[in-house]
């Protein structure tokens, strides 16, 4: 594990959508890669920057799992924004036999 890492890190496939209040009051979305979970966030990769420190709700594609997040980091790496997500409300990913489709949220 990354000395950085409070917690590790488990690769997840997933299409994850984004829904956020923009500046001015208005409703934005967009949708974005899964690229790993943790008990406390998401590493996604999307083709739109989200702004820092905003408050999120995210829905994963295919599945009933949704909740919200802050987004703690946003930044542009090659064609697309790397975006890291923590969890808020109290929401947490227990992992199951080490793949992050067997987890369950708690």
């Amino acid at each position: 594990m990354n000395r950085l890492r409070r917690q590790t890190r488990i690769p997840l496939n997933a299409r994850v959508k984004l829904l956020w209040t923009g500046e001015n009051g208005q409703a934005c979305f967009c949708m974005a890669q899964a690229v790993n979970i943790s008990e406390s966030g998401l590493r996604l990769e999307s083709d739109h920057a989200v702004p820092l420190r905003s408050y999120v709700n995210f829905q994963v594609e295919n599945s009933d799992v949704q909740g919200s997040a802050s987004v703690r980091s946003c930044r542009h790496q090659g064609m697309k924004y790397c975006i890291g997500l923590e969890f808020t409300g109290g929401l947490r990913w227990e992992s199951g036999s080490g793949a992050a489709q067997t987890g369950r949220w708690q």
